[in-house]
């Protein structure tokens, strides 16, 4: 008995110290239409995505460090409903319709659901829906397989597509100026 609650214990502290990581690293991470404290979201109507449900792995990669996280994902009803979980605990669940954004986190550390919404607009969202949502200065190209935003005339983000979509095989997302990438591996189901 006391040999399994060793272990739980040691599991929930590794659980919790992983998502406290998360955390810091997304809650350092500016997107466009956010400002640190406010987590504006972009407008974008989740039905211009296309009704979707997949299965997606996370690995965020900074300077010193690596973290992943486990998400299920679906798109209907005018709803995109997202499930972050780590070694099998639920850490947030957000549902999106486009202006507001519904999250319950299950552990107070989980990372900014603006902030994941965002990112994944930028992967996956129609050109055209994003240039319309993008703040002022703001601009978003698309060429040979990548995405490029530019603040300015300044890259800042590059979204790179492996299979040539979002919704399957690996997206590469990286933040120039932040100096962090997150590798995305979706499959559909």
């Amino acid at each position: 008995m006391k040999k399994s609650m060793s272990t739980a214990f040691a599991r929930l502290g590794f659980v919790l110290s992983f998502v406290l990581s998360c955390a810091a690293f997304l809650g350092a991470c500016a997107f466009p239409g956010s400002g640190a404290a406010t987590g504006t979201l972009l407008s974008v109507a989740p039905e211009t995505l296309g009704e979707r449900t997949l299965e997606q792995r996370l690995v965020m990669r900074w300077p010193d460090g690596e973290r992943s996280l486990e998400a299920a994902l679906e798109i209907s009803e005018g709803k995109l409903r997202l499930a972050l979980m780590s070694f099998g605990m639920r850490v947030s669940t957000l549902e999106y319709n486009g202006r507001t954004l519904d999250e319950t986190r299950h552990l107070p550390q989980a990372p900014p659901g603006a902030r994941i919404i965002n990112d994944l607009l930028m992967m996956a969202a129609p050109l055209e829906a994003l240039r319309t949502a993008l703040p002022e200065g703001w601009a978003v190209t698309e060429s040979e397989g990548q995405r490029r935003f530019t603040q300015d005339g300044a890259t800042q983000i590059v979204v790179r597509y492996r299979t040539g979509t979002p919704w399957q095989g690996q997206v590469i997302f990286e933040h120039h100026v932040l100096g962090y990438q997150l590798s995305v591996d979706s499959h559909e189901f």
